[in-house]
Protein backbone atom coordinates (compact mmCIF):
# COMPACT_ATOMS: atom_id res chain seq x y z
CA UNK A 1 0.00 0.00 0.00
CA UNK A 2 1.29 3.28 -0.93
CA UNK A 3 1.63 6.10 1.69
CA UNK A 4 -0.82 7.88 0.12
CA UNK A 5 -3.06 5.65 0.68
CA UNK A 6 -1.80 4.53 4.23
CA UNK A 7 -2.32 8.06 5.07
CA UNK A 8 -5.68 8.25 3.59
CA UNK A 9 -6.50 5.28 5.62
CA UNK A 10 -5.83 6.80 8.68
CA UNK A 11 -7.44 10.32 7.94
CA UNK A 12 -10.79 7.95 6.99
CA UNK A 13 -10.25 6.07 10.64
CA UNK A 14 -10.28 9.46 12.35
CA UNK A 15 -13.37 10.71 11.19
CA UNK A 16 -16.15 9.67 13.85
CA UNK A 17 -13.29 8.15 16.48
CA UNK A 18 -13.22 10.84 18.55
CA UNK A 19 -10.69 14.08 18.37
CA UNK A 20 -8.02 12.98 17.29
CA UNK A 21 -6.43 15.25 14.49
CA UNK A 22 -3.71 14.85 12.21
CA UNK A 23 -1.14 17.87 13.49
CA UNK A 24 -3.72 19.86 15.41
CA UNK A 25 -0.74 22.38 15.96
CA UNK A 26 0.93 23.64 19.00
CA UNK A 27 -0.07 23.60 22.35
CA UNK A 28 -0.09 26.20 25.04
CA UNK A 29 0.64 24.87 27.84
CA UNK A 30 3.78 21.88 28.12
CA UNK A 31 2.36 19.10 30.30
CA UNK A 32 3.96 16.14 31.70
CA UNK A 33 6.53 14.67 29.56
CA UNK A 34 5.25 11.38 29.78
CA UNK A 35 2.45 8.75 29.33
CA UNK A 36 1.15 5.12 29.43
CA UNK A 37 0.50 4.08 25.28
CA UNK A 38 -1.96 1.25 24.74
CA UNK A 39 -1.22 -0.54 21.19
CA UNK A 40 -3.93 -2.99 20.03
CA UNK A 41 -3.14 -4.85 16.75
CA UNK A 42 -6.64 -5.83 14.90
CA UNK A 43 -6.95 -8.49 11.87
CA UNK A 44 -9.54 -7.31 9.41
CA UNK A 45 -11.02 -9.16 6.91
CA UNK A 46 -13.88 -9.11 4.05
CA UNK A 47 -15.75 -12.50 3.89
CA UNK A 48 -18.61 -13.80 2.23
CA UNK A 49 -20.19 -15.02 5.50
CA UNK A 50 -21.84 -13.44 8.49
CA UNK A 51 -19.49 -10.93 10.32
CA UNK A 52 -18.01 -11.11 13.71
CA UNK A 53 -16.06 -8.91 16.19
CA UNK A 54 -13.66 -9.46 18.85
CA UNK A 55 -15.38 -9.27 22.24
CA UNK A 56 -12.44 -7.84 23.61
CA UNK A 57 -12.84 -4.50 20.72
CA UNK A 58 -15.86 -3.80 22.61
CA UNK A 59 -15.47 0.29 20.87
CA UNK A 60 -15.31 -1.60 17.49
CA UNK A 61 -18.71 -2.06 16.51
CA UNK A 62 -19.77 1.71 16.68
CA UNK A 63 -16.88 2.24 14.26
CA UNK A 64 -17.68 -0.36 11.63
CA UNK A 65 -20.44 1.91 9.87
CA UNK A 66 -17.96 4.37 8.65
CA UNK A 67 -14.57 3.94 6.20
CA UNK A 68 -12.65 1.99 6.19
CA UNK A 69 -14.19 0.32 8.87
CA UNK A 70 -17.12 -0.86 6.76
CA UNK A 71 -15.42 -2.26 4.35
CA UNK A 72 -14.83 -5.61 6.71
CA UNK A 73 -17.08 -7.57 8.23
CA UNK A 74 -14.18 -10.03 10.39
CA UNK A 75 -12.52 -8.46 13.21
CA UNK A 76 -9.98 -10.15 15.21
CA UNK A 77 -7.86 -8.47 18.16
CA UNK A 78 -3.86 -10.11 17.51
CA UNK A 79 -2.36 -8.06 20.38
CA UNK A 80 -2.96 -5.49 22.74
CA UNK A 81 0.47 -4.30 25.09
CA UNK A 82 0.93 -1.10 27.40
CA UNK A 83 3.58 0.52 27.67
CA UNK A 84 4.99 3.79 28.93
CA UNK A 85 6.08 6.64 26.34
CA UNK A 86 8.58 9.83 27.11
CA UNK A 87 8.70 12.82 25.31
CA UNK A 88 11.69 12.34 22.82
CA UNK A 89 12.18 8.74 23.41
CA UNK A 90 10.90 6.15 20.37
CA UNK A 91 9.20 3.01 21.66
CA UNK A 92 9.40 -0.23 19.02
CA UNK A 93 6.57 -2.66 19.14
CA UNK A 94 7.27 -5.57 16.44
CA UNK A 95 4.40 -6.25 14.35
CA UNK A 96 2.98 -9.27 13.01
CA UNK A 97 4.04 -9.22 9.54
CA UNK A 98 7.34 -8.81 10.26
CA UNK A 99 7.74 -5.11 10.74
CA UNK A 100 8.60 -2.91 13.24
CA UNK A 101 6.47 0.26 14.19
CA UNK A 102 8.41 2.93 16.51
CA UNK A 103 6.10 5.16 18.49
CA UNK A 104 7.51 8.70 19.39
CA UNK A 105 6.08 11.12 21.89
CA UNK A 106 7.17 14.62 20.71
CA UNK A 107 5.36 16.75 22.54
CA UNK A 108 2.58 17.26 25.83
CA UNK A 109 0.70 20.13 25.69
CA UNK A 110 -2.29 21.38 27.85
CA UNK A 111 -5.48 23.63 26.38
CA UNK A 112 -8.65 24.25 27.58
CA UNK A 113 -9.96 21.38 26.55
CA UNK A 114 -7.42 18.90 28.15
CA UNK A 115 -4.23 17.64 27.84
CA UNK A 116 -2.95 16.75 24.06
CA UNK A 117 -0.65 14.60 23.11
CA UNK A 118 1.00 15.11 19.87
CA UNK A 119 2.16 11.57 18.59
CA UNK A 120 4.69 10.60 15.39
CA UNK A 121 4.29 6.90 14.47
CA UNK A 122 6.79 5.40 11.89
CA UNK A 123 6.02 1.99 10.08
CA UNK A 124 9.06 0.28 8.40
CA UNK A 125 8.41 -0.30 4.56
CA UNK A 126 11.76 -2.39 3.91
CA UNK A 127 14.09 -1.10 1.25
CA UNK A 128 11.86 2.05 1.35
CA UNK A 129 11.71 5.26 3.40
CA UNK A 130 9.49 4.25 6.53
CA UNK A 131 5.84 5.31 6.77
CA UNK A 132 5.24 8.06 9.00
CA UNK A 133 2.41 9.47 10.49
CA UNK A 134 1.86 12.75 13.29
CA UNK A 135 -1.06 12.81 15.38
CA UNK A 136 -2.36 14.93 18.14
CA UNK A 137 -4.88 13.34 20.17
CA UNK A 138 -6.82 13.73 23.91
CA UNK A 139 -5.96 11.09 26.70
CA UNK A 140 -7.86 8.07 25.68
CA UNK A 141 -9.19 9.31 22.12
CA UNK A 142 -8.34 6.38 19.89
CA UNK A 143 -6.68 6.89 16.60
CA UNK A 144 -5.84 3.82 13.93
CA UNK A 145 -3.04 3.45 11.66
CA UNK A 146 -4.24 1.07 8.72
CA UNK A 147 -3.56 -0.14 5.18
CA UNK A 148 -0.83 -3.20 5.75
CA UNK A 149 -1.66 -6.41 4.37
CA UNK A 150 -1.65 -9.36 6.53
CA UNK A 151 -2.81 -12.94 6.02
CA UNK A 152 -5.40 -12.28 3.19
CA UNK A 153 -6.63 -8.96 5.30
CA UNK A 154 -5.79 -5.71 6.35
CA UNK A 155 -3.85 -4.42 9.53
CA UNK A 156 -5.69 -2.04 11.89
CA UNK A 157 -3.24 -0.63 14.42
CA UNK A 158 -5.06 1.36 17.08
CA UNK A 159 -3.50 3.79 19.66
CA UNK A 160 -4.53 4.97 22.54
CA UNK A 161 -2.45 7.44 24.69
CA UNK A 162 -3.60 6.71 28.70
CA UNK A 163 -2.00 9.54 30.27
CA UNK A 164 0.25 9.78 32.90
Amino acid sequence: MTRRALLAFLLAALGGVGVAAVYGGPAHAQGSGSARLQISVIHALKTDGGGSIDPRLRDLPQLTRDQPFVRYNIYKLLDRKEMPVEVGKPVPYQLVNGRTMQVKLTQVGVESGGTRYHVRVEIDDPGKQPVAVEVTAGAKDPFFVAGHSYEGGTLFLELVIQGS
